[in-house]
């Protein structure tokens, strides 16, 4: 028979239960220590990396009407070389951004379903809210996917256009 009594479905005696309450209050001094320095080093750190950067107008100009004068042709050909990637490794390339566009797109489908559907099948205000949470990452998903795309459609013309040119070209304005 084992001791604490929880395997069998009893509950674990009282000594046990006062036991274990002071062991989680108290606990050993060296574990507190080093948890506790533990936590506030890494919650430093994380504000060192998780500051974030600021972006100027220039730079979000550059990324909507495209940063190079040449299209990005040339970049596009020295990040090749630099990859050691030839004119036969773009075709699979755009194949696999392609398909992860659309798994995203699915990924993104169903949880906008799951979303709506969610309130028809339940009163729990709580349990509601986890709809609208599956309606956000249905966003973050299609985010993931039209990023993809984006991909796709520069391996396709061989340059890093800007999103508008993006857009115009493969969406229509």
């Amino acid at each position: 028979m084992n001791d604490d009594g929880e395997s069998n479905g009893t509950k674990p005696g009282r000594v046990k239960r006062v036991g274990s309450y002071f062991g989680r209050r108290v606990g050993n001094p060296f574990i507190s220590r080093v948890g506790r320095e533990t936590l506030s080093t890494g919650a430093v750190e994380a504000r060192g990396v998780l500051k974030p950067e600021r972006i100027s107008q220039q730079e979000v100009r550059g990324a909507i009407q495209g940063r190079y004068a040449d299209g990005g042709r040339l970049r596009f050909e020295d990040l090749m070389r630099h990859n050691g990637l030839g004119a036969d490794d773009l075709p699979r390339l755009e194949a696999m951004r392609t398909r992860q566009f659309r798994a995203m797109c699915v990924v993104s489908g169903l949880s906008l379903l799951l979303g709506a559907g969610v309130p028809f099948f339940t009163d729990d205000w709580l349990i509601m809210i986890s709809g609208l949470i599956f309606g956000l990452f249905s966003l973050v998903f299609l985010t993931v996917g039209v990023r993809h795309d984006f991909a796709a459609w520069q391996i396709r013309e061989r340059r890093f256009g800007g999103l508008r040119e993006y857009l115009d070209q493969r969406w229509g304005r």
